[in-house]
């Protein structure tokens, strides 16, 4: 490869013309020029040693407080109440069977330049289980349209869980945590999954407290109903209730008790298709928090939150991320729902999709294009 500098003059170089013979080189002047190159390429050499040295610092200092936990470290959990899905044993073999057909033959899309994250809230009381997913919202970064889709997958969902058998997609976590409902969305709904963050509302509190809380309009009915849920997770914290009490209804700036509530309200409305709408807006509202935030502040933020959040994550990908965010927090937001309106139908306690057209359609938003049918 042709140097950049190889054209120019050094400095310093005698310039003579025909009529005139150049002296000629001393071996001085050869050994003088010959250390000042050897001068300058050390000093070039430990530039580069101390920004190797500062990137891992870097890498080190971000990871060292996240909360990682390896795939291979999450077992299973047999010993697990989950909720009835109101079939026999045999509707169950029979529904299993028909969706097996529909989807058997789609392949997952594959493009670089979509990245998928799967964001994990759990209902849990205490840290003994893995806790059943309450919320689950894919996340996808789309560099080429520059759109982040997010996508809530419903608790009632219909899933096939791997090693499991059918049950509702929230259960996937208790019996397996995010590994397991990673593994389950991509095999039922045949959109692969880079990797997953999880956290309980405890974290979810912290990290909206961390942004300074979020602006929301809550209806009166709505506050009624979040008052209970504040209540009760005040109580379990120990923390004082009254001091987060909502008590009027209309936009307000909401705390992390407060917000938590709001997104935890499911029988206001129109049952938990309106809640997966209040959970997707508490979250763009803490990331249009965070697209306010200069890089030193969202380093602090980074700071807090990372301790908070379980994930899979490895220490590249995560860097890129930090280092990305401000330029994904200035990308479009494209809210969408599984199961999608008029392509699913009611079977016992769950909801099941149109696979083929389900798949098609979450496959062409995220992607542009579908697998469906090659």
């Amino acid at each position: 490869m042709k140097k950049k500098y190889e054209n120019w003059e050094e400095e310093g170089e005698l310039q003579v013309n025909s009529s005139q013979k150049a002296p000629a080189a001393t071996g001085s002047g050869k050994k003088k020029k010959s250390k000042k190159w050897v001068n300058v390429l050390t000093i070039v050499m430990l530039v580069i040693v101390v920004i190797l040295l500062g990137v891992y610092a870097v890498i080190n200092h971000y990871y060292g407080k996240s909360n990682y936990v390896d795939d291979s470290e999450v077992g299973m959990n047999s010993n697990v109440e989950t909720e009835s899905t109101g079939l026999t044993d045999e509707e169950t073999e029979q529904l299993q069977t028909e969706i097996i057909d529909q989807t058997g033959d789609i392949t997952l899309p594959n493009d670089e330049n979509v990245y998928n994250l799967l964001l994990i809230g759990v209902d849990r009381r205490d840290k003994t289980w893995y806790g059943n997913s309450d919320s689950m919202i894919l996340m996808s970064i789309n560099k080429d349209t520059k759109k982040v889709h997010m996508t809530s997958f419903m608790r009632d969902l219909y899933a096939n869980i791997p090693d499991v058998g059918v049950k509702k997609l929230n259960a996937a976590c208790a019996y397996g945590g995010g590994p397991l409902v990673v593994k389950t969305i991509e095999e039922n709904y045949k959109i692969p999954i880079d990797n997953y963050a999880s956290v309980d509302f405890d974290a979810m509190i912290d990290i909206v407290d961390l942004v300074g809380g979020v602006e929301i309009d809550i209806s009166a009915e709505e506050m009624r109903v979040a008052n209970g849920y504040i209540n009760e997770m005040c109580g379990l914290a120990g923390v004082d209730a009254a001091a987060h009490q909502l008590t009027q209804s209309g936009p307000q700036l909401m705390d992390g008790y407060q917000a938590v509530a709001y997104a935890r309200i499911r029988y206001v409305g129109n049952a938990d298709y309106q809640r997966t709408e209040r959970q997707r807006e508490v979250l763009e509202k803490i990331m249009q928090k965070c697209s306010s935030l200069s890089v030193t502040e969202l380093s602090s933020l980074a700071d807090a939150v990372l301790p908070a959040v379980t994930h899979n994550i490895d220490q590249s990908t995560l860097l890129s991320l930090i280092g990305q965010l401000p330029t994904i927090l200035s990308y479009e937001i494209v809210q969408s729902r599984v199961p999608y309106d008029g392509m699913f139908t009611n079977r016992g306690e769950m909801l099941v999709p149109d696979f083929t057209a389900t798949i098609q359609k979450l496959q062409t938003d995220i992607y542009g294009s579908s697998t469906v049918g090659q």
